[in-house]
C-alpha cells in the first residue's frame, strides 16, 4: 500500500473518531474500562440483543471496556417508538437492559419529545456518515497523537 493510501485511511479513522466524539453525550455508557467501544444497536434486533446480553453477563468485559451505546433503528424492526421511550425514561441504560436482555415490554407513545428526536437524529446522521450498515456495529476507539 502506498503512503497516500495509508494517509487516507488514517484520515478516515480520525474523521470517524471526531464524528463519534460529537455524539458521545448521547451515549448510554456501560462499563468502566479504559478502552472505548462505540456500539450501534437496535433494541428489537436479535443480534443486538445477543451482544448486549453478552456484555451484561460478562463483568470482565465491562472492566476492560467502556461501551458507548447508541440506538440506530433498523427500519424492518420499526423500533423508533421503543427507542424514544427508552431514551425518555429516567434510567435509559436500565430500561435498555430490561428490554434487550430481560425481554420486558415497554409502553411506547406516538408523542416524542423534541429533544429525543434531536438525539435520535444526531445519532442517525453520524451513523450514516460513518457508514453503519448492520447491528450491532462496533468501533473500537483509537488514540491519536
Amino acid at each position: 500500500m502506498s503512503g497516500t493510501e495509508t494517509d487516507a485511511a488514517e484520515l478516515s479513522s480520525k474523521n470517524t473518531m471526531i464524528l463519534l466524539e460529537e455524539i458521545e453525550h448521547h451515549a448510554m455508557i456501560y462499563g468502566e474500562g479504559e478502552k472505548k467501544v462505540y456500539v450501534f444497536v437496535d433494541p428489537k434486533c436479535p443480534h443486538s440483543q445477543d451482544f448486549i446480553s453478552m456484555i451484561n453477563e460478562n463483568a470482565k468485559m465491562r472492566t476492560m471496556y467502556r461501551y458507548y451505546i447508541f440506538f440506530y433503528e433498523l427500519k424492518r424492526f420499526n423500533s423508533h417508538d421503543l427507542i424514544s421511550a427508552i431514551y425518555e425514561s429516567a434510567t435509559p441504560l436500565q430500561r435498555t437492559l430490561e428490554v434487550m436482555v430481560g425481554g420486558k415490554e415497554m409502553q411506547t407513545s406516538n408523542q416524542i419529545e423534541p429533544k429525543i428526536e434531536t438525539k435520535i437524529g444526531d445519532i442517525a446522521r453520524v451513523a450514516n456518515e460513518i457508514g453503519v450498515s448492520k447491528r450491532p456495529y462496533l468501533i473500537i476507539a483509537k488514540k491519536w497523537d
